[in-house]
């Protein structure tokens, strides 16, 4: 098959996540869009910096060396497998072609690329809302990575919100796209645990650590014509960022960010 990707340019997990995929899927990458920035409303980056008083001290510091360390091996490191730091560093080391994209993935210039590479799937793992004339472009499917456990935590930050909640487990989907958020067919699901004390940080690399597995199977679903839904009997949950009450649920549970 032919696979777009549309993919948000993170130093943290997309990176390796996206060089997994690409590494062991028989399929061909034909094309990419790279989401440099997304709204203030959706930006975790933004949120964190507003509310940074829900972190610790040495969390900050943790993230902010791990960030700045990121950026630095990008500058100066080879792109090779094992060591991306980027995602732009993975697409241009697979040689796929790909358009930078603010803000909007919508827009006419952006969807003609797309059309252009004669996608029969579009993978996302993005923060970016798909439109109608998007969704349809792909002959096969669109299909979105997700980390959590759908039907229950759609939306933001749902490994947090699964913590806080006291839920024992968290893990991927990978769902086919329509114009709600984080609905569809569920057509892989991989699932890790959350034991009490657990880092946010630890989660989210194992969420993506996982994804690549689920992905393919997600992929080879699709190749095959099947779409038959995977099933856990969760309750559907939506959530957007989380409210001081929700931090001191999960400082109550022993939750740490990094």
């Amino acid at each position: 098959m032919n696979v777009f990707l549309v993919v948000d340019e993170t130093y943290f997990f997309h990176p390796a996540f996206l060089a997994g995929v690409i590494a062991r899927s028989p399929d061909k990458f034909v094309g990419a869009v790279l989401i440099t920035k997304i709204s203030k409303k959706n930006n975790i980056d933004t949120w964190l910096k507003k509310n940074w008083y829900q972190l610790r001290f040495s969390e900050m510091a943790k993230l902010c060396l791990k960030q700045v360390r990121s950026m630095i091996l990008n500058l100066v490191a080879s792109p090779k497998p094992g060591s991306f730091h980027s995602v732009r560093s993975v697409l241009k080391y697979y040689k796929i072609d790909f358009r930078e994209v603010q803000f909007n993935v919508n827009k006419p210039e952006y969807l003609n690329f797309i059309r252009s590479k004669n996608p029969d799937v579009i993978l996302s793992s993005c923060s970016l809302i798909f439109g109608k004339e998007l969704l349809a472009i792909p002959k096969r499917a669109c299909i979105n990575r997700h980390s959590g456990l759908l039907p229950a935590f759609r939306g933001l930050w749902p490994v947090f919100q699964a913590y806080r909640n006291g839920e024992p487990v968290t893990g991927v989907s990978v769902h086919t796209m329509d114009n709600q958020i984080d609905r569809g067919v569920v057509l892989s699901q991989k699932v890790i645990p959350m034991p009490q004390g657990s880092r946010l940080y630890d989660l989210y690399r194992q969420c993506f650590e996982i994804s690549v597995d689920a992905v393919l199977e997600a992929l080879d679903k699709v190749r095959n014509g099947n779409f038959k839904p995977v099933e856990n009997g969760k309750a559907q949950s939506y959530f957007s960022f989380p409210t001081s009450e929700h931090w001191k649920q999960f400082r109550s549970r022993g939750g740490r960010f990094i």
